[in-house]
Protein backbone atom coordinates (compact mmCIF):
# COMPACT_ATOMS: atom_id res chain seq x y z
CA UNK A 1 0.00 0.00 0.00
CA UNK A 2 2.21 2.37 1.08
CA UNK A 3 4.99 1.93 -1.95
CA UNK A 4 1.82 2.73 -4.27
CA UNK A 5 1.03 5.62 -2.60
CA UNK A 6 4.72 7.13 -2.69
CA UNK A 7 4.76 6.16 -6.20
CA UNK A 8 1.38 7.77 -6.92
CA UNK A 9 2.50 11.05 -5.01
CA UNK A 10 6.21 11.27 -7.38
CA UNK A 11 4.11 10.64 -10.22
CA UNK A 12 1.44 13.63 -9.32
CA UNK A 13 4.29 15.39 -8.05
CA UNK A 14 7.29 15.46 -10.69
CA UNK A 15 10.70 15.08 -10.12
CA UNK A 16 12.06 16.61 -7.43
CA UNK A 17 15.20 17.92 -9.43
CA UNK A 18 12.23 19.86 -11.30
CA UNK A 19 10.85 21.32 -8.73
CA UNK A 20 14.54 22.43 -6.85
CA UNK A 21 15.25 24.27 -10.05
CA UNK A 22 11.64 26.42 -10.75
CA UNK A 23 9.19 26.27 -7.61
CA UNK A 24 9.27 27.49 -4.11
CA UNK A 25 10.10 25.05 -1.19
CA UNK A 26 7.14 24.06 0.42
CA UNK A 27 7.40 23.02 3.93
CA UNK A 28 4.94 21.56 6.57
CA UNK A 29 4.91 22.06 10.55
CA UNK A 30 2.99 19.81 12.51
CA UNK A 31 2.75 20.16 16.22
CA UNK A 32 2.29 16.92 18.54
CA UNK A 33 -1.52 18.54 19.00
CA UNK A 34 -2.62 21.98 19.52
CA UNK A 35 -0.86 24.01 22.38
CA UNK A 36 2.15 22.18 21.51
CA UNK A 37 4.13 25.47 19.98
CA UNK A 38 3.50 25.60 16.31
CA UNK A 39 2.13 29.61 16.38
CA UNK A 40 5.75 30.12 17.75
CA UNK A 41 8.13 28.22 15.35
CA UNK A 42 5.71 29.39 12.34
CA UNK A 43 6.31 33.23 13.80
CA UNK A 44 9.59 32.74 14.50
CA UNK A 45 10.52 31.49 10.89
CA UNK A 46 7.86 34.23 9.36
CA UNK A 47 10.51 36.97 10.50
CA UNK A 48 12.64 35.38 7.71
CA UNK A 49 11.97 37.46 4.46
CA UNK A 50 12.37 34.54 2.18
CA UNK A 51 9.44 32.68 3.78
CA UNK A 52 5.62 32.83 3.19
CA UNK A 53 3.08 31.61 5.65
CA UNK A 54 -0.60 30.34 5.32
CA UNK A 55 -0.80 30.71 1.59
CA UNK A 56 -3.67 31.78 0.45
CA UNK A 57 -5.10 32.28 3.61
CA UNK A 58 -5.11 29.02 5.23
CA UNK A 59 -4.10 28.62 8.80
CA UNK A 60 -4.01 24.75 8.97
CA UNK A 61 -3.98 21.95 6.04
CA UNK A 62 -4.81 19.08 7.99
CA UNK A 63 -4.06 17.22 5.16
CA UNK A 64 -3.05 14.02 6.95
CA UNK A 65 -5.21 13.77 9.31
CA UNK A 66 -8.03 13.04 6.92
CA UNK A 67 -6.19 10.22 5.28
CA UNK A 68 -9.14 7.85 6.47
CA UNK A 69 -11.95 9.76 5.65
CA UNK A 70 -10.14 10.11 1.87
CA UNK A 71 -10.63 6.16 1.68
CA UNK A 72 -13.98 6.18 2.54
CA UNK A 73 -14.94 8.51 -0.37
CA UNK A 74 -12.81 6.36 -2.45
CA UNK A 75 -14.96 3.49 -1.76
CA UNK A 76 -18.06 5.31 -1.77
CA UNK A 77 -17.03 6.50 -5.46
CA UNK A 78 -15.71 3.20 -6.42
CA UNK A 79 -18.77 1.48 -5.47
CA UNK A 80 -20.44 3.60 -8.10
CA UNK A 81 -19.13 1.35 -10.64
CA UNK A 82 -17.20 -1.24 -9.56
CA UNK A 83 -14.82 -2.16 -12.46
CA UNK A 84 -13.03 1.27 -11.58
CA UNK A 85 -11.13 -0.48 -9.39
CA UNK A 86 -9.39 -2.09 -11.83
CA UNK A 87 -7.49 1.53 -12.51
CA UNK A 88 -7.44 3.34 -9.42
CA UNK A 89 -5.22 2.30 -6.65
CA UNK A 90 -5.44 2.82 -2.69
CA UNK A 91 -5.43 6.60 -2.29
CA UNK A 92 -4.92 8.11 -5.82
CA UNK A 93 -7.42 10.10 -6.01
CA UNK A 94 -6.40 11.79 -2.34
CA UNK A 95 -3.00 11.92 -3.70
CA UNK A 96 -4.09 13.99 -6.76
CA UNK A 97 -6.12 16.27 -4.50
CA UNK A 98 -2.96 17.17 -2.28
CA UNK A 99 -0.81 17.07 -5.59
CA UNK A 100 -2.87 19.64 -7.06
CA UNK A 101 -2.82 21.66 -3.86
CA UNK A 102 1.03 21.81 -3.69
CA UNK A 103 1.27 22.36 -7.66
CA UNK A 104 -1.00 25.39 -7.09
CA UNK A 105 1.37 26.72 -4.58
CA UNK A 106 4.56 26.23 -6.73
CA UNK A 107 3.02 27.68 -9.79
CA UNK A 108 2.09 30.84 -7.83
CA UNK A 109 5.17 31.45 -5.23
CA UNK A 110 8.46 32.78 -6.20
CA UNK A 111 10.82 29.97 -6.57
CA UNK A 112 13.10 31.91 -3.92
CA UNK A 113 10.37 31.66 -1.57
CA UNK A 114 9.92 28.56 1.72
CA UNK A 115 6.70 28.33 1.94
CA UNK A 116 5.54 26.93 5.43
CA UNK A 117 2.05 24.98 5.79
CA UNK A 118 1.27 24.55 9.63
CA UNK A 119 -0.78 21.46 11.07
CA UNK A 120 -1.04 21.07 15.15
CA UNK A 121 -1.22 17.17 14.60
CA UNK A 122 1.10 14.37 14.27
CA UNK A 123 -1.93 11.84 13.65
CA UNK A 124 -1.08 9.81 10.32
CA UNK A 125 2.75 11.65 10.01
CA UNK A 126 3.51 8.04 8.75
CA UNK A 127 1.97 8.92 5.45
CA UNK A 128 4.40 11.53 5.37
CA UNK A 129 7.16 10.51 3.51
CA UNK A 130 4.66 8.92 1.20
CA UNK A 131 2.68 11.84 0.45
CA UNK A 132 4.92 14.28 0.43
CA UNK A 133 8.36 12.60 -1.38
CA UNK A 134 9.82 15.68 -1.74
CA UNK A 135 8.95 18.10 0.95
CA UNK A 136 10.55 18.43 4.43
CA UNK A 137 8.77 18.58 7.77
CA UNK A 138 9.32 20.17 10.81
CA UNK A 139 7.78 18.26 14.21
CA UNK A 140 7.15 20.39 17.43
CA UNK A 141 7.59 18.62 20.57
CA UNK A 142 6.44 19.62 23.84
CA UNK A 143 6.45 18.41 27.59
CA UNK A 144 3.49 16.33 27.89
CA UNK A 145 2.14 18.07 31.50
CA UNK A 146 2.43 21.68 30.09
CA UNK A 147 1.07 20.65 26.57
CA UNK A 148 -2.30 19.40 28.40
CA UNK A 149 -2.50 21.74 31.10
CA UNK A 150 -2.73 24.49 28.18
CA UNK A 151 -5.17 22.30 25.80
CA UNK A 152 -7.80 22.19 29.27
CA UNK A 153 -7.33 26.11 30.16
CA UNK A 154 -7.74 26.70 26.37
CA UNK A 155 -10.64 24.49 26.17
CA UNK A 156 -11.84 23.47 29.30
CA UNK A 157 -13.25 20.19 30.10
CA UNK A 158 -17.15 20.06 30.75
CA UNK A 159 -19.44 17.29 31.42
CA UNK A 160 -20.26 14.57 29.26
CA UNK A 161 -16.84 16.17 27.11
CA UNK A 162 -13.87 14.73 26.77
CA UNK A 163 -12.12 14.46 29.98
CA UNK A 164 -8.89 14.82 31.10
CA UNK A 165 -7.55 11.04 30.28
CA UNK A 166 -8.49 11.67 26.87
CA UNK A 167 -5.92 15.12 26.61
CA UNK A 168 -3.66 13.14 27.76
CA UNK A 169 -3.91 10.37 25.82
CA UNK A 170 -4.04 12.43 22.65
CA UNK A 171 -1.12 14.12 24.01
CA UNK A 172 0.71 10.43 24.16
CA UNK A 173 -0.49 9.48 21.00
CA UNK A 174 0.35 12.23 19.29
CA UNK A 175 3.72 12.48 20.54
CA UNK A 176 4.56 8.32 19.44
CA UNK A 177 3.50 9.05 16.23
CA UNK A 178 6.02 11.77 15.87
CA UNK A 179 8.96 10.50 17.27
CA UNK A 180 8.06 7.00 15.01
CA UNK A 181 7.82 9.51 11.87
CA UNK A 182 10.84 11.13 12.97
CA UNK A 183 12.32 7.75 12.95
CA UNK A 184 11.60 6.45 9.22
CA UNK A 185 12.63 9.63 7.91
CA UNK A 186 16.54 11.02 7.57
CA UNK A 187 17.62 13.90 8.92
CA UNK A 188 17.58 15.47 5.90
CA UNK A 189 13.73 16.03 5.44
CA UNK A 190 12.62 15.47 9.00
CA UNK A 191 13.93 17.72 12.51
CA UNK A 192 12.38 17.70 15.55
CA UNK A 193 11.81 21.14 17.25
CA UNK A 194 11.51 21.45 21.14
CA UNK A 195 9.03 24.37 22.24
CA UNK A 196 11.15 24.58 25.50
CA UNK A 197 14.55 24.71 23.35
CA UNK A 198 13.22 27.38 21.39
CA UNK A 199 11.77 29.75 24.01
CA UNK A 200 14.89 29.19 25.77
CA UNK A 201 16.82 29.99 22.90
CA UNK A 202 14.71 31.15 19.96
CA UNK A 203 18.54 32.83 18.78
CA UNK A 204 19.74 29.68 18.62
CA UNK A 205 16.96 28.16 17.55
CA UNK A 206 16.62 30.53 14.21
CA UNK A 207 19.92 29.33 13.06
CA UNK A 208 19.57 25.93 13.40
CA UNK A 209 16.16 25.92 11.38
CA UNK A 210 17.50 27.95 8.83
CA UNK A 211 20.24 25.48 8.03
CA UNK A 212 17.77 23.10 8.10
CA UNK A 213 15.89 24.92 5.53
CA UNK A 214 18.46 26.03 3.56
CA UNK A 215 17.62 29.79 4.36
CA UNK A 216 20.36 32.65 3.79
CA UNK A 217 21.32 33.13 7.77
CA UNK A 218 22.37 36.72 6.52
CA UNK A 219 19.24 37.79 5.95
CA UNK A 220 17.46 37.06 9.09
CA UNK A 221 16.60 40.22 11.83
CA UNK A 222 17.88 38.44 14.52
CA UNK A 223 17.15 42.06 16.01
CA UNK A 224 13.14 41.26 16.14
CA UNK A 225 12.75 38.13 18.24
CA UNK A 226 12.60 39.98 21.07
CA UNK A 227 9.98 41.71 19.50
CA UNK A 228 7.57 38.57 18.53
CA UNK A 229 3.94 39.02 20.09
CA UNK A 230 2.27 36.32 21.82
CA UNK A 231 -0.30 34.39 19.83
CA UNK A 232 -3.13 32.42 21.76
CA UNK A 233 -2.07 32.27 24.73
CA UNK A 234 -3.78 30.30 27.23
CA UNK A 235 -3.13 32.66 30.07
CA UNK A 236 -1.87 35.90 28.31
CA UNK A 237 -4.42 35.99 25.62
CA UNK A 238 -7.63 35.32 27.14
CA UNK A 239 -10.08 38.31 26.37
CA UNK A 240 -14.00 37.75 27.73
CA UNK A 241 -13.02 34.56 29.64
CA UNK A 242 -11.80 32.83 25.98
CA UNK A 243 -8.74 32.90 24.68
CA UNK A 244 -8.08 34.88 21.99
CA UNK A 245 -5.58 34.36 18.83
CA UNK A 246 -5.21 38.03 18.19
CA UNK A 247 -1.24 38.97 18.99
CA UNK A 248 -0.81 40.72 21.91
CA UNK A 249 2.66 42.23 23.16
CA UNK A 250 4.82 39.51 25.45
CA UNK A 251 4.69 40.73 28.75
CA UNK A 252 8.28 40.83 31.01
CA UNK A 253 9.06 38.05 31.84
CA UNK A 254 6.14 35.43 29.92
CA UNK A 255 7.75 32.21 29.33
CA UNK A 256 5.09 29.47 28.66
CA UNK A 257 7.81 26.49 29.14
CA UNK A 258 8.24 26.96 32.43
CA UNK A 259 5.01 28.07 33.85
CA UNK A 260 4.12 25.39 36.92
CA UNK A 261 1.49 22.59 37.10
CA UNK A 262 -0.41 22.74 40.02
CA UNK A 263 -2.38 19.82 39.69
CA UNK A 264 -4.27 17.29 42.27
CA UNK A 265 -3.09 14.02 43.22
CA UNK A 266 -5.95 12.18 41.01
CA UNK A 267 -4.47 14.34 37.76
CA UNK A 268 -1.12 13.10 38.14
CA UNK A 269 -1.67 9.76 38.85
CA UNK A 270 -3.47 9.53 35.77
CA UNK A 271 -1.00 11.79 33.42
CA UNK A 272 1.12 8.83 34.89
CA UNK A 273 -0.71 6.45 33.66
CA UNK A 274 -1.85 7.38 30.29
CA UNK A 275 1.32 9.28 29.17
CA UNK A 276 3.87 8.91 31.67
CA UNK A 277 6.15 6.11 29.46
CA UNK A 278 5.77 8.36 26.60
CA UNK A 279 6.62 11.62 28.69
CA UNK A 280 9.88 9.74 29.71
CA UNK A 281 10.18 8.36 26.32
CA UNK A 282 10.26 12.02 25.13
CA UNK A 283 12.84 12.79 27.30
CA UNK A 284 10.64 14.99 29.91
CA UNK A 285 11.17 12.93 32.97
CA UNK A 286 12.36 14.84 35.10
Amino acid sequence: MARSVRGIAAEASGTAAAVSRSAPRIVFLHGVMPRSGTNYLQSLLELHPDVAVNPYGVRELPFLNTVEDARAYEGRFLRLYQRNRESFRDLEMFCYMVSGFLRRIESEFPADKTVLIKSPHTRMMRYFPYLFPTERCLIVLRDGKRAVQSTIDTWPLRFLGRTFADVCREWSFGTEAALEAQSRMSADACRLVRFEDAVAAPDGAARDLMRFLDLDEGRYPFERIGELPILGSSRVSRRDGEVSWTPVKKPEGFDPSKRPIDWSRKRRTVFDAVAGDMQKKAGYAA
